[in-house]
């Protein structure tokens, strides 16, 4: 009876109906007007109130440096404010909301150079336009990556990753960031990293580093450390090593009912010089129990993991054959349960990678780019188009507040612009 009970909860969770799915997409609609340059990387972030922000890139992509940073409000009755660029960034790095409060994790780096040598947060106004910005990090170098977690009692922590290590930094309530520290060893040159709140003023961040000149020494383990209402996360530990000659392309990292759960994607050549990679994750304790979420006869890479603050979860990534025929898999887990199978939910093109949300009740919504159309499935159902354009990229999703969710995506090639459509939960 309890696996029976198991089942029906998974089916109940991450299943649901598909023919209202369909149904419950709008029309697209534009978030900003097309341009003449190129437009980079949509980010979405929701307000406790419904209201919601995008972030996206203008840039040359011939010309290094060119990047400007822009930001769009929608308001929670889905008014679409004019698009705004934010002064002295580059690029979005991140973007959350603290109450009705956005931040923005900023790049910016030197003129003609591509981003990033420092890192800055802003608050935002509800018209869009930033306030002054908070310097985090500095003298940065090499691809940089960033989150914002936002925390309960208004707290937020902020993590920067790029070839010299990972930094953190967290505000209190009312005040500024604090003072950043290096969580990662010296000599670590991060490739990849996440980080989640756990809950309440806890937060987590994780992330997998070579070593060497360029990270020569490929990366074979996943770094934690874990923050509190106090403090940024602090004390790095060794969560998991995998086997000699295999190595972490990628991790992620997300909140379970019981602590984190992380997921990776795992590569190595066997004997005969074949190429292997798969999708594992495990929950972090002493003993880790991995569990294997793909085959290793495919490719896979652009890993998502997400949660609902009951701690559901699901992961979605893209799977490749040799030939270079490309699906989206995805796997789901009840916050008392394991990862189930993985399901198929249909071809993705081969340059694009699926992103994930859950709703606060834990209804899963992937969006991806299948032959030029944006398309998302709605509980692991078959994908519904979102638009008839055959000129999508960077598709991405997020879902909010009062059973509203957003897909959002850069449309066209000549004169490109961003372009969302929203889903109602029925």
């Amino acid at each position: 009876m309890a696996l029976v009970g198991l089942a029906l909860l998974t089916t109940v969770l991450l299943c649901v109906g598909v023919a209202s799915a369909r149904a419950a997409w709008g029309n697209p609609f534009e978030l900003t007007k097309p341009g003449s340059l190129d437009y980079l990387g949509p980010q979405l972030a929701f307000s406790p109130q419904g209201a919601a922000a995008a972030a996206f890139q203008v840039a040359d992509v011939d010309s290094p440096g060119s990047g400007q940073a822009y930001l769009v409000t929608r308001s929670a009755g889905g008014k679409v404010g004019t698009a705004r660029a934010v002064a002295g960034a580059n690029q979005v790095l991140s973007l959350a909301y603290d109450g009705p409060r956005l931040e923005v994790l900023l790049g910016s780096s030197a003129k003609n150079q591509d981003c990033c040598s420092a890192t800055a947060t802003a608050g935002v106004s509800a018209s869009g336009v930033a306030g002054r910005a908070q310097t985090l990090v500095g003298g940065l170098a090499g691809a940089t990556q960033g989150q914002l977690v936002t925390l309960a009692g208004g707290q937020m922590m902020a993590a920067v990753a790029t070839e010299r290590g990972v930094w953190v930094a967290q505000s209190a309530r009312g005040d500024r960031f604090g003072a950043q520290h290096l969580v990662s060893d010296k000599g670590q040159e991060p490739v990849s990293m996440s980080a989640a709140g756990l809950g309440g003023q806890s937060s987590i961040v994780a992330w997998t580093a070579g070593r060497g000149v360029i990270g020569a020494i490929a990366p074979r383990g996943i770094d934690y450390a874990t923050g509190s209402r106090r403090q940024a996360p602090h004390d790095a530990q060794l969560a998991l090593i995998v086997p000699a000659g295999h190595r972490i392309d990628q991790v992620a990292v997300a909140r379970s009912s019981t602590g984190a759960t992380l997921a990776w994607v795992e590569s190595w050549y066997d004997k005969k010089g074949t190429y292997h990679s798969r999708v594992e994750a495990a929950d972090v304790a002493k003993k880790p129990s991995i569990r294997a979420l793909s085959p290793d006869n495919r490719l896979a890479s652009g890993l998502t993991l997400g949660n609902d603050p009951a701690g559901d979860q699901a992961a979605a990534w893209q799977s490749c054959t040799t030939s270079g025929a490309c699906t989206v898999q995805a796997a789901g887990r009840p916050a008392k349960g394991a990862f189930g199978s993985a399901k198929t939910l249909g071809a993705i093109d081969s340059y694009q990678s699926p992103s994930l949300t859950l709703s606060p009740k834990g209804q899963v919504v992937i969006g991806w780019v299948r032959g030029g159309h944006p398309v998302a499935s709605v509980g692991f159902g078959s994908p519904s188009v979102l638009s008839s354009t055959t000129f999508a990229a960077d598709s991405t999703v997020a879902f909010g507040p009062k059973n509203v969710a957003l897909a959002a995506w850069i449309q066209g090639t000549l004169n490109p612009s961003v372009v969302a459509a929203a889903y109602r939960s029925r």
